[in-house]
């Protein structure tokens, strides 16, 4: 029998809940095989749950809770990621499952820091602009600090990031606080082992990636995919055909990107003109 998968509880709230699932069922002294059957499922099933790679409908996590003593955890738990779930567009639980799988991530955004390499000063700070009420602010950056830990936790993805000089530019105009605190994170983000930064300089002048954002993901098993997002909707996309397109892309603009090492210089000076 192969050894049960190691479990997150801080990576999203499904990940406590199979957590919370795993440990009640094994106080119970039942096995997956036994907790399906009694709920005309199957084992496989509660083990894709306790994985969180799938999610149960409110009527079988009140089928669970009743079949392992009736704690109330697993709907509290349940409960809270039901409505954490309900403020987030349809598309994010999709990407955000490919991006925890991911070995490899590569990214560029043509206005903004991209999303795992902000500070909370950043992030809020857009957020900010954007008109977004305080409360759901602080819903979405604690969502985004936790998403962050994917480059800092055990056998992290190599995340490699083209950012656009224009956005440390226009922040350092806009906001110097969250200019000084988001570069030096930049700065301290560059030296992860995993982590590879090339800024794309104003000076190169139009590119061929100015008109969307892209994050290209490789995930065991599942091969390349790519996610494409704009104001409103995302897609995450296997096709091989807009994959390599997307791929082509990223190339040509990492053609006009600094080096890393040139990248941190840029970033160095920026620092020391705020």
């Amino acid at each position: 029998m192969p050894a049960a998968k190691e479990l997150d509880p801080e990576a999203s709230l499904w990940d406590l809940f199979g957590a919370h699932l795993r440990f009640l069922r094994k106080l119970a002294g039942k096995t997956q095989q036994e907790l399906g059957n009694e709920l005309h499922s199957t084992g496989s099933f509660v083990g894709q749950i306790e994985t969180a790679d799938r999610r149960p409908s409110r009527e079988f996590v009140a089928n669970l809770d009743g079949a392992l003593g009736r704690t109330g955890l697993l709907i509290a738990t349940a409960s809270h990621a039901y409505r954490l779930a309900e403020g987030r567009p349809g598309w994010f639980e999709t990407f955000t499952d490919s991006e925890r799988q991911a070995t490899r991530i590569r990214t560029f955004q043509p206005q903004v820091i991209p999303g795992l390499l902000q500070c909370e000063e950043y992030t809020r700070a857009l957020l900010h602009r954007a008109r977004i009420q305080p409360a759901t602010i602080d819903t979405w950056v604690a969502l985004r600090l936790k998403r962050k830990r994917l480059l800092t936790k055990k056998d992290p993805a190599q995340y490699w990031a083209a950012i656009d000089e224009a956005a440390l530019v226009r922040l350092k105009h806009d906001d110097p606080r969250a200019a000084t605190a988001q570069l030096e994170h930049l700065l301290d983000m560059g030296e992860l082992s995993n982590v590879v930064l090339e800024v794309v300089p104003m000076g190169c002048g139009i590119h061929p990636c100015m008109d969307g954002s892209f994050v290209l993901l490789s995930i065991p098993g599942c091969g390349e995919c790519a996610y494409a997002e704009g104001m409103f909707e995302e897609q995450v996309t296997a096709d091989g055909h807009t994959v390599a397109e997307v791929q082509r892309r990223y190339d040509l603009l990492r053609a006009e990107a600094l080096s890393p090492s040139r990248s941190r210089q840029l970033l160095r000076d920026l620092l020391e003109s705020t």
